[in-house]
């Protein structure tokens, strides 16, 4: 039987606890100046599960409308707006910023931190894992995800052609749009998804994979970290 194995990025291959979730503090700082980080984090605690804030914009948008006393409902508006360039100019730092929008950042940082993020996953995995065909969907904008690939040793195990990001699709997931665009990319007689939230586990079933969730029971299968992966195919001896 022919296999794919397709990752999620943020939280499965990449640890974006420095850089994501702290893009999150800190802008939530900016628009609630004085607000203490705990509370910050003990709202992103509580989100955890809750489906439809994949995006870590969204994510940031209900949080501020938690902390305003406001129903948590997430609204592209204009607010959402200024909330998504805040984000990305802390995230993304000046140069990349300016590469992704052609605009200055609205937030003067010169540094982001997208420099903070490290791998969750091992070379040792990785290669393991190097008989079965790999792709990546990703909410991430194309550069974004790209720049994790070209910065680190993923670029060495993944194909730019086999990396479906927020830029390539109409709809993020929940929906299953991402994962079944990536099997338009792979050849496969069954198909699973490596994610570490409640939205992977949910548009793994939409889009007919078998979800394999990292330390958490939403999808069809739990395994501690990403580096017991190689076991439920059983390839603990591959080079």
């Amino acid at each position: 039987m022919r296999i794919a194995l397709v990752f999620d990025l943020d939280g499965t291959l990449v640890d974006v606890s420095n850089s994501y979730k702290e893009a999150i503090v800190r802008t939530a700082q900016l628009f609630r100046p004085g607000t203490d980080r705990s509370a910050i984090e003990e709202r992103m605690r509580s989100m955890k599960g809750m489906p439809n804030l994949n995006n870590d914009w969204d994510a940031t948008y209900y949080i501020l409308q938690v902390l305003d006393g406001k129903e948590p409902k997430v609204r592209r508006d204009e607010r959402w707006l200024e909330v998504k360039k805040a984000f990305q100019s802390i995230y993304l730092g000046r140069e990349l910023y300016i590469r992704s929008y052609n605009e200055m950042p609205t937030v003067p940082v010169c540094r982001g931190l997208i420099e903070n993020e490290t791998l969750n996953i091992s070379r040792g995995t990785l290669d393991k894992l190097s008989g079965i065909q790999k792709g990546i969907v990703t909410s991430r904008p194309r550069l974004e995800a790209l720049y994790a690939l070209e910065n680190s040793y993923l670029g060495e195990y993944f194909s730019v052609e086999k990396v479906v990001s927020l830029d390539d699709v109409e709809k993020e997931k929940p929906d299953p749009e991402p994962l079944l665009k990536m099997k338009e990319l792979l050849d496969a007689d069954k198909y699973y998804y490596v994610g570490d939230n409640v939205d992977d586990a949910i548009a793994s079933k939409r889009a007919g994979y078998t979800s394999i969730i990292i330390n958490e029971k939403w999808g069809d299968i739990a395994i501690p970290t990403i580096d017991d992966l190689p076991g439920l195919f059983n390839l603990y001896d591959s080079k």
